[in-house]
């Protein structure tokens, strides 16, 4: 999560501008130095800054700079640079050196925004008398003219530029033409499902989505080496004109689907001219050749639709039912139903003569109710009486299919339909063993008899462990400092509990993978059940991490390579994970710590601060130690893993977030500022903490604080102590994440805020060499 931040070398501003930095806003003059500073997200524009906030932005430890193009100043010509022999291309031509390390990194697949190509002039000292090149021609100008003489580009000539605007379609062009005229026919193929979907909770989906109605096709022959763009362009002409019948009428914005594969991985992430799902496809040869064969395969495609627009959608089609029924209802001369519901209730009143009969008919515009109501004046005067009775209602026809009910009726269905268009209920007689219309009761036998092919999946996809589980507790620093036992986080056999784990292991359902941990979902229960913290309900949510080691790779190439991780034994792995314990263990305290101090002082001081102090904490958090069992195929003499500890794990309470919330690191623990702009998410939580390091400085007279603080506006996870390198005293203390020269430099790296300098916390000042630009 380390903010990246890519950079051009100097450059001036063309026009007047202001900087584009928010807490800057300077006004930048003509040719003055204006810098552009490039985003971590593809595709995010970066932003044109001045001078002195170009040199805060590359005094971060989070920001990284790649090389640009040299620029030369400019060449008067003079006549004695018209001879050939006199003039020195040094001085216009830009460095070989800064060009390859620019190919380079325009080349590797790390980089973020590629250098742009820097055309020089080729009419300035150089001899006049060299022989032209070809004409330019650009194919993608025919379709816009009749006429080809208009858009050619002379080579050459006086004062002509290296470049001109058509030589920026050159790359796409060229790409175009060489699949239309040289690409064979595809010898290795696929087959494509694409269907489409909209956002909301489906128990067939893992929660990410629910099918619309029956828009499903299938593609054969797809050539195998298709790119991502590719596929999204297939999915959409596929699926989009079925989609627009489906709606009838309604007025799609097909700008906002997005198309995802059985993963919900969203394909325009990834990069083009990259097969994507190629390597899928290659399997290990079975006769030992090095080279893998190609099998063909079914792959899954889904074309999204935002649930905004899906509500959007189910709100315009419930307008026009209701607009309908009370046609109906006029045409058969009836009052108009005293309210929409969406549930389905009727009068049951038992003086009446007869019942209400609610009858269907449809025509080609939709469906229309005609409800016939029984006048019994006895009913009425009956009611008036002494009974409560509904007045008759029809049946709304709401898409949404909500059952909301608003008073208790034996007779009301209490079936959930199935999420689809699928015909109205109609219910028929006036017994009180009223079932749904013959169309929806076929739909909800189909739906409940069909087999989910995804269901046997999930069950094997998910790993049980027996485990015994050691809660990491919050301990008072007071506490800890006063009791030798409390001082570090051990495994204590009369604290722990004994329960299960559930893992969700596949790669699709990773939470993260971090520089040494791996994290997935899961799900603990202990017995018995705790009265806090995890394990505290049954099938408990928790966060499974799990340290690992990369293996050495041995591709050739890095497009080839993949990331492969090894395991560290149990008892290795048991030391890094009481190092990250131990690590949690502390921070919890120092930051208890910090808002006792910080209640004290604001409870004490005579004015109230002039700002809301905010409040987070640390995860809950513990250590599971899985216990492997003795199975069928081991050998009778075989008890090396028969209750022995097989694996440990590091469990954390999840973090949930909003959608406009995210996962953000506040601080690095290689800084001592916030590593956020101040109109980024979660700056002003992140100027809160650097003054918790503050403080924690201060009160533990420099020798240790919390650093890497990360996670959300509510909840850290995964921080990192730093301690004075009078502590480690060349030992290993909260491993390698303690950058104990960071502690050495800390009030002159350290810039304090309005919360440092608030004279009720009674904090010393520090003067920072680091200026707020």
């Amino acid at each position: 999560m380390e903010l990246v931040s890519q950079f051009t070398e100097d450059a001036v501003a063309q026009e007047d501008r202001d900087c584009d930095r928010p807490a800057c806003r300077r006004r930048i003059a003509k040719n003055d130095p204006c810098h552009y500073v490039a985003n971590i997200i593809p595709g995010q524009p970066g932003r044109f800054v001045c001078g002195p906030c170009y040199v805060g932005y590359r005094q971060k430890v989070s920001s990284s700079v790649r090389p640009s193009v040299q620029r030369v100043p400019p060449v008067q010509v003079t006549q004695s640079m018209q001879r050939p022999q006199a003039f020195d291309m040094s001085r216009v031509l830009p460095d070989p050196q800064i060009i390859r390390q620019s190919v380079n990194d325009a080349q590797r697949k790390s980089t973020i925004n590629p250098p742009p190509v820097v055309p020089f002039s080729s009419g300035i000292g150089i001899s006049r008398t060299h022989t032209q090149g070809p004409d330019i021609l650009v194919p993608s100008s025919w379709q816009h003219s009749q006429s080809l003489g208009q858009h050619r580009v002379i080579s050459g000539g006086i004062g002509a530029g290296g470049y001109s605007a058509y030589h920026a379609q050159y790359s796409s062009e060229r790409e175009r033409w060489a699949k239309l005229s040289y690409a064979p026919p595809p010898a290795e193929t696929i087959t494509l499902e694409v269907s489409a979907v909209h956002e909301g909770n489906s128990q067939r989906k893992a929660g990410r989505g629910i099918n619309i109605g029956n828009i499903c096709e299938g593609k054969k022959d797809i050539d195998a080496r298709i790119d991502a763009p590719g596929l999204i362009a297939l999915a959409l002409d596929t699926v989009v004109p079925k989609l627009f019948v489906f709606g009838n009428g309604f007025p799609w914005r097909t700008a906002e689907f997005t198309v995802r594969d059985a993963a919900w991985v969203d394909l325009s992430t990834h990069q083009p001219n990259v097969p994507y799902f190629f390597s899928q496809c290659l399997v290990p040869s079975r006769r030992g050749q090095k080279a893998p064969t190609f099998k063909s395969k079914q792959f899954t495609l889904a074309v999204i639709v935002p649930a905004t627009q899906w509500n959007e959608y189910e709100n315009w089609i419930e307008k026009i039912e209701e607009h309908q029924l009370r046609q109906s209802m006029a045409a058969q001369d009836l009052p108009p139903t005293a309210s929409t519901t969406h549930d389905f209730e009727y009068a049951d009143d038992g003086n009446a003569t007869d019942g209400n009969a609610i009858e269907d008919s449809e025509d080609g515009n939709g469906i229309e109710d005609a409800i016939e109501d029984s006048e019994d004046a006895t009913g009425i005067e009956d009611s008036e009486q002494g009974d409560d009775l509904e007045s008759t209602r029809a049946p709304s026809l709401s898409a949404k299919r909500t059952h909301v009910r608003s008073v208790s009726d034996s007779h009301s269905s209490t079936m959930s339909p199935p999420r689809k268009k699928t015909a109205p209920l109609v219910y028929k007689g006036s017994d009180g063993l009223r079932l749904p219309s013959r169309d929806y009761l076929r739909v909800a036998l189909k739906y409940g008899g069909s087999t989910n092919p995804d269901a046997s999946s999930k069950v094997f996809d998910r790993h049980h462990e027996d485990v015994q589980y050691y809660p990491i507790p919050t301990r008072s620093l007071t506490e800890i400092l006063k009791t030798p036992q409390y001082r570090t986080f051990e495994l204590d056999i009369s604290d722990s509990h004994i329960g299960q784990l559930t893992i969700d292991v596949p790669l699709h359902s990773m939470i993260g993978i971090g520089a040494f941990k791996t994290a997935h979902p899961g799900w603990l229960t202990l017995s018995p059940i705790v009265p806090s913290g995890l394990g505290s309900r049954s099938q408990h949510p928790v966060v499974v991490k799990r340290p690992f080691f990369r293996a050495p790779s041995t591709q050739a190439t890095a497009a080839t390579a993949t990331l492969k991780i090894v395991r560290y034994s149990s008892a290795d792995e048991l030391k890094h994970v009481l190092k990250e314990s131990k690590v949690m263990y502390w921070a919890k305290s120092l930051l208890d710590y910090t808002y006792d101090y910080i209640d004290h002082h604001i409870g004490i001081s005579p004015t109230p601060p002039p700002f809301e102090i905010p409040r987070v904490r640390f995860v809950d958090a513990g250590v599971a130690l899985g216990y492997g069992q003795r199975n069928a195929s081991s050998k009778p003499g075989d008890k090396s893993k028969a209750g022995a500890v097989s694996a440990v794990f590091l469990l954390e309470e999840p973090i949930l977030f909003d959608d406009n919330e995210e996962f953000t690191k506040f601080i690095h623990n290689m800084d001592c500022v916030p590593s956020l702009d101040e109109d980024e998410y979660g700056y002003d939580l992140a100027v809160f903490l650097a003054f918790t390091q503050h403080l924690q400085y201060v009160q533990t007279e420099g020798l240790a604080f919390i650093s890497d603080y990360q996670g959300s506006l509510t909840l850290l996870t995964d921080p990192q102590i730093l301690t004075h390198p009078s502590v480690s005293e060349g030992g290993d203390v909260f491993g390698d994440g303690n950058i104990e020269g960071m502690v050495d430099e800390f009030e002159r790296k350290h810039a304090c805020n309005h919360y440092c300098r608030w004279p009720g916390f009674e904090l010393r000042s520090f003067v920072s060499l680091k200026k707020d630009n």
